[in-house]
């Protein structure tokens, strides 16, 4: 056992982990404190530890087991998503709840991981066998029936993570460059269609030097701009039947928070008050007026940042993004320790993805970001979201046990 620890054990992201999931639990406590909702203190500690068994379960099973059940696991959670359309419990307008025991559970949760498996087999195992376009084509239909299946409950947050998946995971594998700028340039057009003239016209230009610097094909960089504003141009025009009518509000009010200050601007203007009253080392625990007062709703959900800002201040917003930051150049470094192709994959998807869940919650929380519903991870309360998160870093802890072996 002594032996294993040593050599086995990733002690370091496994703490990194630990240490985010206590500022979790902490957090929970202290935005339910006196209120009706103190209950979701004792369940995150709860889930929390549920999360911690999951992980070492995963870290203890065979190395060569997350790879052969992945298909198994992302039918699975298709199948699952499929059913909470048909029957799922509807939470805050959203289909996506398997109602469970008198509580439920989000299979969106667990299909992010199964995506990121079941990506990482594909590219491993077949992707050398076809050509790149054959890969892009099916890598898109991999993730994009989560994707479709998810935005239809409807959940625009977890629905983006997808993106985060696929471009990080086809990069590491080799994609070029200018194909992943292609990908991405028409979303970032509809972005600064939003953003007004000025902000639209820098980006298609910044693309256009981007595909000439990465091409240095004249013809080919003119070509692949005019396609990219053409499709964001056209996605824009099915704007209003894509998007529901609050998700429209959200990018309305990210953009132009004051526009609507008592509505729908409310959350987030509240957020940055509580945040930035916190100064340098924050009120102390138990002793924010925002938090405590109850002003930020979702304080212990997609605002529980604002916790840590209004009570830790700047010192503890630091931390808890060093933190972020320390855990994610460790599922880099995995991912180039590693020796077969398929863990060194599944590494960059899962970092990938828990820091596109942090980058874009505390976001939300400072108006760097549009709200949309995605928790911050091992912090914010949902069990669905901390067994998923706990489930990642066992997957984690799981490819360095085995990093050398082929």
């Amino acid at each position: 056992m002594f032996k294993f620890l040593k050599d086995s054990f990733d002690y370091k992201t496994f703490l990194l982990a630990v240490l985010l999931g206590t500022i979790g639990v902490l957090s929970v406590n202290s935005a339910t404190f006196n209120s009706a909702s103190h209950s979701f203190f004792i369940r995150d500690i709860i889930w929390q530890a549920s999360g911690l068994i999951v992980a070492l379960a995963v870290l203890f099973s065979s190395n060569r087991f997350l790879q052969n059940g992945a298909y198994f696991f992302y039918v699975l959670t298709m199948l699952l998503l499929v059913f909470v359309l048909v029957a799922g419990k509807k939470v805050s307008s959203h289909s996506s709840w398997v109602g469970l025991f008198g509580g439920g559970g989000q299979p969106s949760e667990l299909a992010k991981v199964a995506t990121i498996l079941t990506l990482s087999k594909f590219l491993s195992e077949k992707g050398s066998e076809r050509n790149q376009w054959q890969v892009i084509g099916i890598s898109i239909g991999i993730v994009g029936l989560p994707m479709i299946l998810t935005m239809l409950q409807p959940d625009l947050g977890t629905t983006i993570v997808y993106l985060a998946i696929f471009f990080s995971i086809l990069y590491w594998w080799g994609l070029q460059p200018i194909i992943i700028v292609g990908l991405i340039a028409p979303l970032a057009i509809i972005f600064a269609e939003f953003s007004g003239t000025t902000v639209l016209v820098i980006t298609v230009i910044s693309l256009g030097l981007l595909f000439f610097f990465l091409s240095g094909r004249r013809l080919f960089s003119v070509t692949l701009s005019f396609v990219a504003v053409a499709f964001g141009l056209f996605m824009e025009y099915f704007y209003k039947k894509l998007l529901q009518p609050h998700q429209q509000k959200r990018i309305q009010i990210f953009l132009h928070p004051n526009l609507d200050p008592q509505g729908a601007g409310y959350n987030a203007l509240q957020a940055r008050v509580a945040i930035g009253s916190g100064g340098l080392f924050g009120k102390g625990y138990l002793h924010g007026a925002q938090t405590q007062l109850r002003y930020v709703p979702a304080r212990w959900t997609d605002f529980i940042f604002t916790v840590i800002g209004e009570e830790f201040g700047f010192f503890g917003s630091a931390v808890t993004l060093l933190a972020f930051g320390a855990l994610f150049f460790r599922g880099l470094r995995i991912a180039e320790l590693v020796k077969t192709r398929f863990a060194s994959l599944a590494s960059v998807g899962i970092t990938s993805v828990l820091l596109f869940h942090a980058f874009v919650n505390i976001g939300m929380n400072i108006n760097l970001a549009p709200i949309v519903g995605i928790p911050l991870p091992f912090i914010s309360y949902g069990g669905s979201s901390i067994l998923s998160d706990w489930m990642m870093v066992g997957i984690l802890l799981n490819f360095y046990a085995h990093r050398k072996e082929h």
